[in-house]
């Protein structure tokens, strides 16, 4: 009988540590990833709007690099070309109809405003 209290103690042991291990994950450094795909801002919209899942799926969740001109510029996020919304990790001295490159992680297309979303951010050039 101690056993067996023995052996469930250790499984929801061993089960809690996968599944801490699995929630918590390390965060991605987008500075040091190497990007996994390289779009311009018409090409990475198109991809999303296209109703090809497997098209989502080359920048889903990915590091990818955009290149755009700047729409819209606030303190820590900048918009491309009307339609990608990129947060930036730190604040960055750009102007308006100005061409850049990002590097960040692609969350997907929000379809209710009709925008990339794109998070930790840099640039690039």
């Amino acid at each position: 009988m101690i056993k067996k209290i023995l052996f469930g103690f250790l499984l929801i042991g061993f089960i809690a540590i996968i599944g801490y291990n699995y929630l918590y994950q390390d965060h991605v450094d987008v500075e040091q990833s190497k990007s996994s795909a390289s779009f311009t801002s018409q090409v990475l919209i198109e991809l999303f709007t296209d109703q090809d899942l497997q098209n989502d799926q080359r920048a889903l969740d990915q590091i990818i690099e955009v290149k755009g001109k700047v729409t819209n510029v606030e303190k820590n996020t900048i918009i491309l070309d009307e339609q990608i919304f990129i947060e930036m990790v730190a604040d960055q001295k750009l102007k308006e109809n100005q061409l850049i490159i990002i590097k960040g992680r692609c969350l997907g297309y929000d379809e209710l405003l009709e925008e990339v979303k794109i998070d930790q951010a840099i640039l690039t050039n």
